[in-house]
Order: structure tokens, then sequence, then C-alpha cells
């Protein structure tokens, strides 16, 4: 059932990266319009995609596994970063942009949340949901200087006022407001968030449509690959096993830990002079493999 549940949503993000590429081909969208596409998916609907995460309301009852859910969330987040910056040396500049913020950052974001709802529930999906808090942090800070140049305090400042960043801050303020919204800005603020999957993965295709696909796998996206996809969920897993953490909260972290590139790799790439390219062959590489590693982490967690 987990695997079945998994193929139906990975056979839904390639259906769109189908119409993404039929969309380029046959010229609906051109070069231009597609850049701009990129720039309302990084600038409107992503932002849009973050601040939805935030509005609900927490109960008293699930604080402290919601504490523990943050606190392993950071642990993930430290081995990611650290990885990271510690593998791609030897790679070209615009080749190690991606492979850096496709290490730091996974598609826990879409794929994850329903792949946990699948195996642990309701109650999984809200454990998952705030496991990517800290994510969406580093994902926005960290993972987005990967693409900055310049120096530190000028990265800092793109960081900080970037529209991604800005909707964690107002989701944080939204979350602990004592107000009840209206139903039409939640559901405006859901249809929004909900438009970002479909024209992130079209933009995917369309991107791939542009693409020369000779030689597009090399001994290196393979690498990232088995880091992404195996070596980051099994330390993670080594590093927890003898902690005194529930279990459910454990498999969620090493799944989620575990799995492929976002597509935000490629949009980011396309947008800051990063190997584009290269980033769509990553996503499309880690998220075909995701469908063999993903339920072996699951045999794994029993």
């Amino acid at each position: 059932m987990v695997f079945e549940n998994m193929l139906t949503m990975q056979g839904m993000m390639f259906f769109f990266v189908i119409v993404g590429f039929i969309v380029r081909k046959r010229g609906i969208v051109g070069t231009t319009g597609r850049l701009n596409m990129v720039d309302l998916c990084l600038y409107v609907l992503l932002p849009f995609n973050i601040f939805h995460a935030f509005l609900v309301q927490p109960h008293h009852d699930v604080w402290k596994p919601v504490v523990m859910t943050v606190l392993l969330s950071v642990l993930y987040n430290m081995i990611s970063v650290a990885s990271a910056f510690l593998l791609y040396k030897k790679t070209d500049e615009e080749k190690r942009k991606p492979l850096r913020y496709g290490t730091i950052v996974s598609n826990g974001g879409f794929l994850g949340n329903p792949v946990i709802e699948s195996i642990y529930g309701t109650s999984g999906l809200l454990y998952a949901s705030v496991f990517m808090l800290p994510v969406r942090v580093v994902m926005w800070s960290v993972g987005v200087s990967c693409f900055l140049p310049g120096r530190k305090k000028n990265v800092l400042k793109k960081v900080v006022t970037h529209p991604c960043i800005v909707s964690i801050y107002l989701g944080l303020i939204v979350m602990f407001l004592p107000v009840s919204w209206p139903d039409f800005f939640t559901r405006a603020v859901e249809g929004l968030s909900s438009a970002n999957t479909p024209m992130s993965m079209m933009l995917i295709g369309m991107m791939l449509a542009e693409m020369d696909p000779r030689g597009l796998i090399d001994r290196t996206m393979v690498f990232y690959a088995a880091v992404r996809l195996v070596l980051i969920p099994a330390v993670v897993f080594a590093v927890t096993a003898p902690l005194p953490v529930n279990p459910v909260l454990r498999g969620i972290t090493v799944i989620m830990s575990g799995m492929p590139a976002p597509v935000t790799t490629a949009l980011l790439s396309s947008k800051y002079h990063g190997d584009e390219r290269y980033a769509t062959g990553m996503i499309f590489l880690s998220t075909l493999l995701s469908l063999l590693t993903l339920p072996l982490w699951c045999l794994a967690l029993g």
C-alpha cells in the first residue's frame, strides 16, 4: 500500500512534467514566458505555499512530541548541511550550486507529507508538517545562499528579505495569533499554495524540453543521488537508533531525510545562474531512484 501510494504521487508529478514538456515543445510558452513563470513560482506561489503551512492551531497536548520533532529536524539539517559543504569541493561552481542545495534540501514538502500520512495517518502528517518548519528556514537561508554570490553581508541581506523567508516570519506570527481567519482568506491561500506543485513540475518539463538529453547523467550525479537517498537517511537512522525517541517520530525523521531533490533546485539554478540542465537531471534521477529507496527505508524501520 505504501509503495502504491508513493508510485501514485510520483506518477502525478511526472504527468505534470509531461504536460510542461509538451507545452514548451509546441511553443505555447517561449523562453521569456518560462523565465517569467519561474519568477511567479519563486516570488508568489512558493511564499504562499510556505505561509499555508502555518495556518494551523497548535494543540497543548502535542507540544512535547512537537518539540522533539523540531529537535530531530534540526539534527537532520545539521547532517545535510555538513554533507553539502564537505562534498563536491572539486566540482565546478555552476554544478556545485545545485548539488549543495539539493543535498541541504529535499522534496519533503510535496512528496514527504503524503508519504508520511499514508504510513502514520493524520497524526504523522501533523509531525511531518512541523518537521518541515526548520527545513524551510534552512532552505531559504543556507540553501539559497548556495546560489547567491558576493560578500556574506550581501548574502545575508538578500536571504533575510527574500519573499519565501518573509513568508516564514508572517506565518509564525499568524500561527500564534488567537484569530479565526475568514473562510475566503484561508481558501485563497490554499488555492495559491496548491498551484505551486503543478506549476513547478510543469516548469521542470519545460526545462527538459529545452535540454539535450544526451550525457545528462554522470558519476557525480549518481553520487549525489546516493548521498541524498541513502547516505543522509542512513546517518540519521544510525544517530537516532540509541536515542529515547518515539518510533513514529524517528520513522518520520528518517523517511523525510531520504526524499529526492526538490523542484526548487532547478528553479533557483535558473534564477541564480546555476547549471539548470544539471539540476533538472538531479531531480529526475533522484525522484526515479526514490521509488526504490523509500520503500526500503520503510522496511528498515519495521
